[in-house]
């Protein structure tokens, strides 16, 4: 029983960080897109807005990556501490 309870704990604060760590990453770019235009009209006078909304964008974008790859990773070890739970819990019943 130790060692499932120190292998679950050790599995929930790896999920913890992981959890942690999306939440992180989709404040910031929820930040980050609230100046974000769906559309933008300019002129050639106001054209570096043209160029701020293209760098959000491409900042928007680097990030779904890495939030899609945390946050998968989060949901697939919280399926195994489930699992690893109702294991041990089998195991002592």
């Amino acid at each position: 029983m130790g060692v499932n309870m120190s292998l679950l704990t050790i599995l929930v604060g790896i999920w913890l960080l992981l959890a942690l760590s999306f939440i992180g990453l989709m404040i910031y770019r929820g930040v980050i897109g609230r100046n974000e235009e769906t559309e933008l009209m300019v002129d050639q006078a106001e054209h570096r807005f043209a160029s701020e909304q293209q760098q959000i964008s491409a900042r928007i974008e680097r990030l779904s990556g890495p939030i899609r790859y945390i946050g998968i990773a989060a949901i697939v070890l919280l399926v195994v501490i489930i699992a690893v739970w109702i294991y041990t819990g089998l195991q002592n019943s």
